[in-house]
């Protein structure tokens, strides 16, 4: 899986194996998905604990898992075996929706949403701030490299505190599903990718009828990678997976997409003005070597006693003094703009984790 850059973030795409049996035609069709099969009860738990920044607060989840959920998990194959002649978008729609769905995990999704309801209740959330902060809580997870491997159970992904794109996207789609937000999963075989989509009016993915939202790091939502890990771009049409029925859309992608569009022109004014200013420092530089050699020049007629040459320099080196002042004003006038629009673009680039803060930060701070 790749990971996108600019904390823009790259999937990694876990296919699962098919097992075909060459020459047989079965029917009728089917697809027989994996699916947690859990022993014996021993009531053992794992404490999970997951602390990161939201908003202004730093915020913690606390909470057991079973044990025995997650050591079957772990040991249930996620290979997928087809009978008949199934098409591939069907086979790959079975097999994550029964990872994402397996009713082992149910006691674990519950666990893990009361936490996020009562950090959603404390703070007074939003529908979408509360969108936000699961993503959130996703895309702080430690990205996980497993090439070649397959997803991970969400249940997996909780305990084990890390997950590739499809590991950390498959959880995501289970939390938001569960809370009646209208989601998909989005997969992109050639790029070998995963991510999710969120139902939003507005700033959706190419003819998805999604907005975009990157899994494996801090992003903003309706705003996709402008490449992956590896200068990967998503070119590939994905195949989308809706997950639930629910209705809930995300309504704040004017102002992620204001955000973005604000970090970009900022980012490149920054760097355009960096080289003006390399330029006009080269200047500078020269004209003060120049007045130092003139005023070089007048000292030492002026210790010679040559008044007359000294004053006929006068006019003329002031009048480079006067030109070389205002030059150097409008450079520190440039530099202090320059290092505005720095700040702007590393404020919303540091910032991902509060697009409420973010857009009332670049409103006031942002150069008309």
């Amino acid at each position: 899986m790749h990971r996108s850059v600019k904390s823009l973030v790259i999937l990694i795409i876990a296919l699962f194996a098919i097992t075909l049996l060459a020459g047989c035609v079965f029917s009728p069709q089917a697809v027989v998905v994996p699916h947690i099969e859990v022993g014996t009860d021993n009531s053992a738990t794992i404490p999970v604990t997951s602390t990161f920044q939201f908003e202004n607060s730093q915020v913690t989840l606390s909470l057991p898992v079973d044990a025995a959920v997650y050591q079957a998990a772990q040991s249930t194959p996620t290979s997928v075996t087809v009978y008949g002649n199934v098409s591939d978008s069907v086979w790959t729609t079975d097999s994550y929706m029964e990872m994402i769905n397996d009713p082992a995990q149910d006691q674990m999704y519950t666990d893990l949403l009361t936490q996020f309801r009562k950090i959603r209740d404390g703070m007074g959330l939003s529908s979408d701030e509360y969108l936000e902060l699961m993503a959130t809580y996703i895309q702080s997870l430690p990205y996980q490299d497993r090439p070649g491997e397959v997803a991970k159970f969400p249940v997996e992904t909780v305990v084990d505190g890390k997950g590739n794109c499809a590991d950390k996207s498959l959880l995501l789609a289970g939390l938001l599903s569960r809370e009646g937000y209208k989601v998909a999963i989005f997969t992109f075989t050639p790029e070998n990718h995963m991510a999710l989509g969120v139902g939003s009016p507005d700033s959706l993915y190419k003819d998805t009828g999604y907005a975009y939202l990157e899994t494996t790091n801090l992003s903003y939502v309706g705003v996709p990678p402008a490449e992956l890990e590896g200068g990967i771009v998503l070119t590939s049409e994905p195949l989308v997976i809706a997950v639930g029925n629910g209705t809930t859309e995300y309504t704040s992608g004017a102002e992620t997409a204001y955000i973005n569009n604000v970090a970009t022109l900022a980012n490149q004014k920054a760097l355009s003005m960096e080289t003006q200013d390399d330029s006009l420092a080269a200047d500078l530089n020269a004209k003060e070597g120049q007045i130092s050699s003139i005023e070089s020049q007048m000292n030492s007629m002026r210790s010679r006693g040559n008044i007359p040459g000294y004053n006929d320099q006068v006019s003329s080196q002031n009048a480079m003094v006067a030109a070389y002042n205002a030059e150097l004003a409008n450079y520190n006038q440039q530099v202090s703009l320059d290092k505005t629009y720095a700040n702007v673009y590393n404020y919303i680039i540091s910032h991902v984790y509060d697009r409420k803060g973010t857009y009332a930060w670049v409103k006031a701070n942002m150069p008309g």
